[in-house]
């Protein structure tokens, strides 16, 4: 076992036996990652993942939407602290963002290349702030399309200003609404979003592609052109 100071620690959570030794394996050989748990879906990955509440979670998603976001809050439930990599056959849109809403911080298909893997769990265990998403174009593109959906014309219009560092008061002279609007506007996207603050909001609107960083800068540019 690798006692290295840095270590990231991990727990490889699918049904599948065969499928976790050899995510085992690949792992087993590099020297900052440890393997601290595994186990199959279900109560006894609730088990391991709050006892040994290690960095990072690679979760099979493969039984399907709805088990698998309520896995993925269970975990999280347990183990706050954790970043989650879901690891899957299914690449539907609707599936990675409910996912991603739901807490994940990475999503990355089951044909993957070995170094796929390692980049994505070495960058969420640094860096929290993004969303890594492995899947092909059309996914995103049809990810994007849904999750616009989700929100409406004018949440998504006051979670672009948030973004752009809009307060409440602002935002209201901005679009002609009271400020009591613009809270209940938010706290629907935060609802929507599976989001607690308005950062939070904030940043999963932009890795669903709800909100993108051109249309903030060009909303600048025109503001301080005035």
């Amino acid at each position: 076992m690798k006692t290295l100071k840095n270590d990231i620690s991990v727990v490889v959570v699918d049904k599948h036996r065969l499928f976790r030794q050899g995510i085992i394996q690949i792992l087993s050989v590099e020297e900052d990652i440890s393997v601290v748990g595994e186990c199959g879906f279900g109560k006894d990955a609730i088990t391991v993942v709050g006892q040994a509440k290690p960095d990072v979670v690679l979760l099979d998603s493969d039984r399907g939407g709805s088990q698998a976001v309520g896995m993925l809050r269970g975990l999280l439930l347990v183990s706050p602290g954790s970043k989650v990599v879901v690891v899957t056959v299914h690449d539907a849109p609707r599936l990675v963002g409910d996912l991603i809403a739901a807490g994940a911080h990475a999503y990355v298909l089951k044909n993957a290349t070995r170094e796929e893997l390692l980049v994505t769990l070495r960058t969420v265990y640094r860096d929290s702030g993004h969303v890594v998403v492995s899947v092909p174009r059309e996914t995103l593109r049809g990810m994007n399309e849904a999750d616009h959906a989700l929100l409406s014309r004018r949440e998504t219009e006051v979670l672009e200003l948030v973004a752009g560092g809009m307060r409440n008061s602002q935002i209201a002279n901005e679009l002609y609404i009271s400020e009591g609007t613009v809270k209940r506007h938010l706290t629907n996207a935060y609802t929507k979003l599976g989001a607690e603050s308005r950062i939070g909001a904030v940043k999963k609107a932009i890795s669903l592609g709800i909100v993108s960083f051109n249309e903030l800068l060009e909303a600048e540019e025109e503001r301080m052109d005035w």
